[in-house]
């Protein structure tokens, strides 16, 4: 390394310290300026205003030697140790003359090298530039649609601070929204972290029903009313079915159910509590997701095994969330699994005395034993629960496939105990012939599978 170059390392290296009060604005200029600089030359400079300002620098005039990439005569700008610009050249034509624009650095602070080599022979003139500070102002960060502002046209300059909402009561916040702007101009959180990197989502609301009017005791169970069970979707035409919105655009519900419509696009109705009626939330499918692991029915139709009878739908389109539609929480990996003696509800469209129903109904079912449930010659599984009820002839028929048993029952529900879906409906033998109990999909062994495969077609 060449002495001259050790010493512009030096220069590039050391802090100048000032305890003067800081300027808000001020001027610099190669040495001998308006006159030819002089050759073998290097300075440096050190500007610096007030926290919570940025400097504007303008190059006023220009007129360096050439050389490629600025290399033996330039104006270099430094911000905290990188490069930001390096000028030289005459004409705004120039690769690296600065042209008229001022120019904004991210700070408070910048530092400038002049450097000339041996020779001056057009005798160029160097530069002069000027400075002040500006404002730091952050400026209102992009929003997404769900999501705006708490207050409308709020300050935004230097520790001005804002708070993000979502527009929606159907959605909240995955984490704090309060931010300040900091004097790189920045908005950051209460732990310095920058918005753009920990931007807030609006996630759908879950497990909460507009309101709780369940007052009694599917097959054998009551008709729901308007809201109670927002998140129950229905598969109308053949196969007749249910499934379970577990955010705006996902949908859980049984693999037995969509086996062979995979490429199909299925129609789901959302947010009614009767099949008839015609303001319906209508849902297309854009991906039907069987669960890897299940096996399918054979060629001619025949189900010889339900271990793994859980799917995914994918809607083409965001759900339009509100009172009467609206999301069910999906089970956490340390919530307490389902266990013998547990009571939930089941929901469907199913069949109702020996005739489809037209009405959502729902009924409240006990977690019994595995043993307890007849499964024929079909295999049982630890990836399956069963539910029913003997005693008041309460159990999922023919057409609740794929709809949810939820957990608490319905009307024990709370802002701080919401509903969580913990069950799918799957099957068992005939119901209401000799005995009321079915199995259902454990949905908290799929919690991994569901994050992942919601993840990777987001």
């Amino acid at each position: 390394m060449s002495e001259k170059m050790l010493i512009f390392c030096l220069l590039w290296a050391s802090v100048d310290v000032c305890e003067c009060d800081l300027a808000m604005f001020g001027e610099v200029s190669s040495p001998q300026y308006p006159n030819p600089y002089p050759v073998d030359f290097m300075q440096h400079w050190k500007l610096e205003v007030p926290d919570g300002y940025q400097i504007q620098l303008t190059i006023n005039h220009l007129d360096i030697k050439p050389s490629p990439n600025c290399c033996n005569n330039f104006l270099m700008v430094v911000f905290n140790n990188k490069v930001l610009w390096k000028f030289c050249g005459q004409n705004f034509t120039d690769r690296f003359h600065p042209g008229e624009k001022p120019i904004l650095a991210p700070g408070s602070h910048l530092q400038l090298f002049f450097l000339s080599d041996d020779s001056n022979l057009k005798s160029h003139t160097g530069f002069t530039a000027s400075y002040k500070a500006v404002a730091v102002d952050c400026g209102i960060p992009e929003l997404s649609e769900l999501m705006e502002l708490s207050e409308k046209d709020p300050p935004t300059t230097y520790l001005k601070q804002i708070s993000l909402k979502c527009k929606s009561e159907f959605y909240q916040l995955d984490k704090k929204g309060n931010f300040t702007c900091n004097a790189e101009g920045n908005w950051v959180s209460e732990n310095g972290e920058k918005l753009t990197k920990i931007f807030p989502k609006c996630e759908p609301v879950c497990g909460i029903n507009m309101e709780d009017l369940s007052a009694g005791r599917v097959f054998g169970g009551k008709p729901a009313r308007s809201g109670e069970i927002p998140w129950q979707l229905l598969h109308k035409s053949s196969p007749r079915g249910s499934a379970t919105l577990i955010s705006d655009y996902w949908a859980l519900t049984a693999a037995s159910l969509v086996d062979g419509n995979e490429n199909r696009n299925m129609s789901w109705l959302g947010g009614i509590v009767n099949a008839q009626d015609t303001n319906a939330v209508f849902m297309e499918t854009e991906k039907i997701i069987i669960h890897p692991n299940y096996k399918k029915v054979d060629k001619d139709g025949r189900q010889s095994d339900f271990n793994n009878d859980i799917a995914l739908i994918k809607m083409s389109a965001m759900v339009p969330l509100g009172p009467n539609i609206r999301p069910v929480c999906l089970p956490k990996k340390t919530d307490e699994a389902v266990k013998e003696g547990m009571m939930g509800t089941v929901s469907g469209f199913g069949v109702y005395g020996r005739t489809v129903s037209k009405l959502l109904r729902y009924g409240h079912v006990h977690v019994y034993s595995l043993k307890s449930c007849v499964s024929g010659d079909l295999p049982v599984s630890d990836n399956m629960f069963c539910a029913g009820d003997d005693v008041h002839g309460i159990d999922s028929c023919s057409g609740d496939s794929g709809g949810p048993l939820f957990f608490p029952m319905l009307g024990d529900g709370t802002e701080e105990h919401r509903y969580v879906v913990k069950g799918i409906v799957s099957w068992g033998p005939i119901c209401a012939k000799t005995i009321t109990k079915g199995y259902y999909t454990k949905v908290q062994n799929y919690l991994d599978w569901i994050e992942e495969t919601m993840a990777k077609n987001s």
